[in-house]
């Protein structure tokens, strides 16, 4: 490996990575510690003194993988509240002036789903610590029992002087039988198991697999949380855990080593005295609780307001364009989307779609390609419209990437298929209020398709770009690719090569065959002439298949990096996510 490679993958990952994988970092470093500070508060306290006599570090153990597992808990609903995200996105850019940490944090919040799933695998490991523990401190306080003139006989048998003296909460059970019994007449041990079934129900369902193929196991078994927070809350409200009371008048410290004496000797005249610990789980999950809690409802009133349905276009390439109409809806603005819901096919099942149309447009409009068992429901739904029209639930909009695209000099927007649907709004905002957006100077718009049929969706739109920015020159610049053909659409290409217009599209642009040429192009926007003084920065927008999103952001590397001391260029990569 060169040394220009080994220099090109540290960049790679100081762009992509750096910055998530310091906030990962940090939580971990919280995570630690929280677990260390714990697990020695209790391992060294006083008031559990007795308590470790039975168990030794398990309860230490325990506790510290408890806090850890309410922390994460805390954390696991904030980066699914769309409307809390919303709102930040919307808030940071006015509150930060630099350009560069403002996109950098914003991006953070566009990884919200990821961290959402590290916190999961949070939870599931200290869930699997906190169980591992509480077993061995079961097993512990049952063999207790079987111990005689020792310290731990002594503790076992305290609830005999009275009830406020009792440490070992199964001090009464058979130590010849199973004692699963006792643990399940508890409160911690009907809602640890519970807990557990909740758990192994949502991870299982979690997996790729299934959010795919079983969206509504996903959504249902994930929903499964209302039932898992609720014992979490429950769980430590019986206080089994027992700390002792009067450790000034019965210090631990000394008394263990006299327990034969305790009653008759002058420094342990005073038994010990214990009482359950406080449950703290619902002071953790009050706040994201209540902020979810604002988030559904938020959710369910958009869902229940009025949606009309104002036209439904077929396209090519199985394709169906919505046209419709939201009375209390904010105005989406260009790159943002929306979740949709059919109520005839699944009452709690969301989608989320891009928005192709302009604020400027008195309707919102989505085109949607039928790529799923939902999709597909949702196209055989509009078979008889007008005549038959189905209740539709909007939620959004909800911003993205795309949202920073007007504060760039200038924008390369690169579509895959479907994936053009970002920029239809955009390109459609720009033409309809040219003279809005005075930084943005140029706009190179790459369309890659595998059929001629998805010219279709956006051919109107784009020859209306053509004729109205006709007086702007330079500003729009669109490429247009088609990946696979046939011989007869070459036959056809060839015999019209000589006509104004490209036989696909319409447009005085021709259609290229094959892909682009990232490299060569984006070398041309660095030498053309913007007339303009000071660095440009180039914003480049991408929603497409991976192997796209890799290859520009290594070009985009590559090409700051080369030009970082001889140019006044900058390309920023921003890529879309779902």
């Amino acid at each position: 490996m060169s040394y220009q490679s080994i220099r090109l993958w540290l960049r790679l990952f100081i762009v992509n990575d750096l910055t998530t994988i310091l906030i990962l970092f940090i939580w971990l470093l919280i995570n630690i510690a929280l677990f260390l500070g714990q697990f020695f508060n209790y391992h060294q306290s006083r008031s559990y003194f007795y308590l470790r006599a039975l168990i030794h570090d398990g309860l230490s153990l325990a506790r510290a993988s408890a806090l850890c597992l309410n922390f994460n808990c805390f954390l696991i609903l904030l980066p699914v509240c769309r409307n809390l995200l919303s709102l930040i996105r919307y808030v940071l850019p006015r509150c930060i002036t630099q350009s560069r940490f403002r996109r950098l944090t914003i991006r953070l919040f566009d990884q919200h789903i990821g961290f959402h799933r590290c916190v999961g695998y949070a939870i599931c490991f200290w869930s699997l610590l906190h169980v591992g523990a509480h077993i061995y401190n079961y097993e512990r306080l049952i063999d207790v029992h079987n111990d005689y003139q020792s310290l731990s006989s002594v503790l076992n048998l305290l609830y005999l002087q009275s009830s406020e003296s009792q440490v070992n909460p199964f001090d009464r059970v058979n130590p010849n039988g199973l004692g699963v019994g006792a643990m399940l007449s508890t409160t911690p041990g009907v809602t640890g198991v519970i807990l557990c079934v909740c758990l192994l129900v949502i991870f299982s369902s979690s997996t790729a697999l299934i959010r795919r193929s079983f969206y509504e196991i996903f959504w249902f078994a994930h929903h499964l949380f209302v039932v898992f927070f609720i014992c979490l809350i429950l769980h430590g409200l019986q206080g089994l855990i027992r700390a002792q009371t009067n450790v000034d008048q019965h210090n631990p410290n000394i008394c263990a080593l006299l327990y034969r004496e305790w009653g008759v000797n002058p420094q342990c005249l005073v038994y010990p005295k214990f009482t359950g610990s406080q449950a703290t789980s619902w002071m953790w999950l009050c706040a994201p609780l209540f902020l979810y809690v604002i988030e559904r409802v938020l959710r369910f009133v958009r869902s229940l307001q009025n949606t009309e349905i104002l036209d439904v276009i077929r396209h090519e390439s199985s394709v169906i364009e919505l046209r419709f109409r939201k009375k209390f809806m904010t105005k989406p603005q260009p790159g943002q989307y929306i979740y949709l819901k059919c109520f005839s096919i699944a009452k709690f099942e969301w989608h989320p779609f891009t928005v192709t149309s302009a604020p400027e447009e008195d309707f919102v409009s989505v085109h949607i390609r039928t790529a799923g068992n939902w999709t597909k429901s949702l196209t055989e739904k509009f078979l008889m419209y007008p005549q038959d029209i189905p209740r539709l639930g909007i939620d959004g909009p909800y911003g993205s990437p795309a949202d920073d695209v007007f504060n760039y000099d200038g924008v390369v927007l690169v579509g895959a298929g479907i994936g053009v649907t970002p920029y239809a709004a955009i390109l459609k905002h720009i033409r309809s209020s040219q003279s809005s957006h005075t930084r943005l100077r140029r706009v190179y718009f790459y369309w890659i398709c595998n059929t001629t049929s998805c010219y279709e969706w956006f051919a109107e739109m784009l020859q209306q770009l053509e004729r109205d920015l006709r007086d702007r020159r330079n500003f729009l610049t669109y490429n247009i690719y088609l990946t696979q053909w046939s011989m007869g659409q070459m036959r056809a290409v060839i015999q019209n090569n000589n006509d104004d217009r490209d036989i696909w599209t319409g447009l005085e642009s021709k259609t290229h065959y094959g892909r682009p040429n990232f490299d060569v192009d984006f070398q041309a926007m660095i030498n053309e002439d913007w007339q303009m003084n000071g660095k440009r920065e180039i914003g480049v927008f991408v929603c497409g298949p991976k192997q796209l999103v890799k290859q520009l952001q290594r070009l985009c590397i590559k090409i700051n990096d080369h030009h970082s001391s001889t140019n006044q260029v900058q390309f920023y990569l921003n890529k879309e996510n779902f």
